[in-house]
């Protein structure tokens, strides 16, 4: 089932406030609640257990491999957030903005993005089952050569959507206004609307090599 904001705090118990900013490689952080920090260190393989993140600036600090369970986001920001081969299980990530939020090869199950506002998300080769994207806008979703089992998008806008090599299976895009569509032999498995079937058709038989007069 979709996870949200209310129904994870429901099941977060009470957080105990981080001691600093300074995260460590490979460390575990278990029930921690980071709040109004500028996070520094680095966070690459470490694991986030039942946290809250919030209001924080992430510039600078890998979360590269990193394992996040049962975590609240919101209000993050960074010009740059990596996130690759990351492990995000029953996290829900409200508001926050971001330049490039790169999670290429990641693993995301059960992950909620709601008002987030990020230039470039970068999900190829990861792979995404009960992924739910609600009022977000993003300049460029790059999801090349991902897996996308039960993934949504409801009320967002998107730039530009790669969708070229994916593996879809009850993904629903009836949600968002797309101006580019880059993909479309590999829209099998996806529901679209009707007028997104018009507004795409000439970019669909232009990638088709289908000539219209």
């Amino acid at each position: 089932m979709p996870i949200d904001e209310a129904g994870l705090r429901a099941l977060l118990p009470e957080p105990t406030e981080a001691p600093g900013p300074e995260l460590t490689g490979a460390g575990t952080a278990d029930g921690l609640r980071f709040a109004g920090l500028e996070l520094r260190g680095d966070a690459t393989g470490a694991r986030f257990l039942e946290c809250e993140l919030t209001d924080c600036d992430l510039a600078g600090v890998a979360f590269d491999r990193a394992r996040l369970a049962g975590c609240l986001l919101t209000d993050l920001r960074s010009a740059a957030w990596s996130l690759v081969d990351a492990t995000l299980l029953d996290v829900v990530a409200v508001g926050g903005r971001f330049g490039a939020l790169t999670a290429h090869g990641a693993q995301l199950t059960r992950v909620g993005l709601d008002g987030v506002k990020v230039d470039f998300l970068d999900l190829r080769g990861a792979a995404l089952v009960d992924v739910t994207l609600t009022g977000c806008t993003v300049g460029e979703l790059d999801c090349s050569g991902a897996d996308l089992r039960d993934v949504r998008l409801v009320g967002c806008t998107v730039g530009s959507l790669v969708l070229t090599g994916t593996r879809n299976r009850a993904v629903d895009l009836r949600g968002a206004e797309v101006a580019r569509l880059t993909g479309v032999a590999d829209l099998r498995g996806c529901t679209i609307s009707t007028a997104q079937l018009a507004g795409w058709s000439a970019g669909m038989a232009a990638e088709l090599g289908i000539r219209v007069s």
